[in-house]
């Protein structure tokens, strides 16, 4: 079970979605070659990314744009074996935000990055599923790091854990479960390392 809900974590993350909201009357920009290069997940049109490891996938920003609650988000187009899914990612004054849905479940915002905080300072989420709470407590561990991930030395990396907590009908599963997520300013997620079910490197990006 413990692998189980790794992965579906890290699903999550990936922030598959099927649903949209209202318009937004004044959209953030579209990322340009010069903006990208300082987002830790850019999302600019045609920019691709292939990961290996415990679960390859790989992932596509088409350029297309969807609204939910007043915020355009950028689609992506994850790839993983044959099969295909969207998912949308806000970037807003720091803070990065996925749309995504658990098996049952959809429109669940995550705020997987905030650049901006200080190292050691946590921001949490709550959402439940099948009746299952599951809290959500993100800490940036570091910033500004080099990581070599597969071979390759990447600058500008923040190191971001994530630590999850169960409970179901107010009962604590005694259980906890940690993740790391490493970001690199102007490529993107450079590896999530998943503990016990494996990690999950970059092996190949390019950023338009």
């Amino acid at each position: 079970m413990n692998k189980l809900n790794l992965l579906l974590l890290w699903c999550l993350l990936l922030g598959a979605i099927v649903s949209c909201g209202d318009k937004d009357e004044d959209p953030e920009p579209i990322p340009t070659e010069a903006t990208a290069a300082l987002d830790y997940l850019p999302a600019t049109k045609g920019s691709t990314w292939t990961y290996g490891g415990a679960r390859p996938y790989s992932y596509t920003a088409t350029g297309a744009t969807k609204d939910f609650d007043g915020k355009t988000y950028k689609e992506l187009q994850t790839t993983s074996g044959t099969e295909k899914t969207k998912s949308y990612l806000l970037k807003e004054k720091g803070v990065y935000t996925t749309i995504g849905f658990m098996p049952g479940s959809r429109n669940i915002k995550i705020a997987i990055l905030k650049e901006e905080t200080p190292v050691g300072k946590p921001w949490e989420q709550t959402y439940t599923f099948n009746a299952v709470e599951t809290k959500m407590t993100f800490t940036i561990e570091e910033k500004d790091i080099t990581k070599t991930v597969e071979g390759k030395t990447f600058k500008d990396v923040i190191h971001v854990k994530l630590v999850s907590t169960y409970s179901y009908l107010d009962m604590d599963f005694n259980n906890t479960h940690t993740s790391h997520y490493y970001f690199a300013k102007g490529v993107g997620l450079i590896l999530s390392d998943l503990q016990e079910v494996g990690q999950i490197p970059l092996l190949t990006y390019d950023v338009k």
